[in-house]
């Protein structure tokens, strides 16, 4: 109904010409009609003029109501709307107000006097491909198993169930799914598309725990983003940040 009003709103001065333009119209047509009805002298003739006056009468009452919706829908509807609502869209989202920084190689160490506990203000649009991996700390030991090979396809215990791949979302995406890899696991969903200009942006600050079986994965508003194919990728990382597999669908995001 939102957008019933919305449109309404937006509109108003358009409709208001459309609509006096026909009343116009079917306000001759009427008087024509009723005169001719009082000229008519044989039956034929007053039931064609009888149809016309009822035809043009019909439009004339259409007309005069959706000029009064729209002046009531403007005049006390519009009021009590959300300002949110109402207000204009930005061509920019929030989550890419600053400039994606580029991806830092891996192993690279950090300069002198910059902490390590340094706070990220935007999230970094991390290239396809790319592992996120944290730095091994002297307390761990060399001799740990092997982790099992990274995986590239949806599978039971990593994957999308909402949305659907090659589905049509709107507004707020919600993401529902299964990320359960391992014990200590994390995950990550990251977008791409015409909005994050290729790159794959993250929709969280900082990946999320396991596991997660048959439930809410994430949730993101992509109502001010660009409408146009988007893709969305489920990664799980292991215990120390490396990937271990990766869940990749469609959608198309409609505005």
């Amino acid at each position: 109904m939102d957008r019933v009003y919305l449109f309404l709103i937006r509109n108003d001065v358009w409709i208001y010409i459309l609509c006096i333009m026909g009343l116009f119209w079917y306000l001759t047509e009427l008087v024509r009609a009723q005169a001719a009805l009082r000229r008519a002298m044989f039956n034929l003739e007053r039931e064609t003029a009888t149809r016309l006056r009822n035809h043009a009468l019909s439009f004339v009452l259409f007309l005069g109501a959706v000029i009064g919706l729209v002046y009531y829908v403007n005049n006390y509807v519009a009021p009590s709307l959300p300002q949110e609502l109402t207000a204009e869209a930005t061509p920019t989202p929030d989550i890419f107000a600053t400039p994606l920084a580029s991806p830092t190689p891996l192993g690279t160490p950090l300069a002198e006097g910059v902490p390590d506990n340094t706070l990220i203000l935007a999230p970094t649009a991390t290239l396809p491909g790319a592992v996120v991996a944290e730095p091994i700390t002297d307390t761990e030991t060399t001799d740990a198993p092997a982790e099992p090979t990274p995986f590239s396809a949806c599978t039971p215990e990593l994957r999308f169930d909402e949305p659907l791949d090659g589905s049509v979302a709107f507004g707020s995406v919600r993401f529902r799914g299964t990320a359960n890899t391992g014990a200590l696991h994390q995950f990550v969903i990251e977008l791409n598309g015409q909005q994050t200009e290729g790159l794959w942006a993250p929709i969280t600050q900082e990946p999320q725990n396991q596991p997660v079986v048959n439930g809410d994965l994430g949730e993101a508003d992509l109502s001010l983003w660009q409408p146009g194919p988007y893709q969305a990728q489920l990664r799980a990382l292991d215990v120390n940040g490396t990937q271990v597999g990766v869940c990749t669908i469609s959608f198309t995001l409609d505005g």
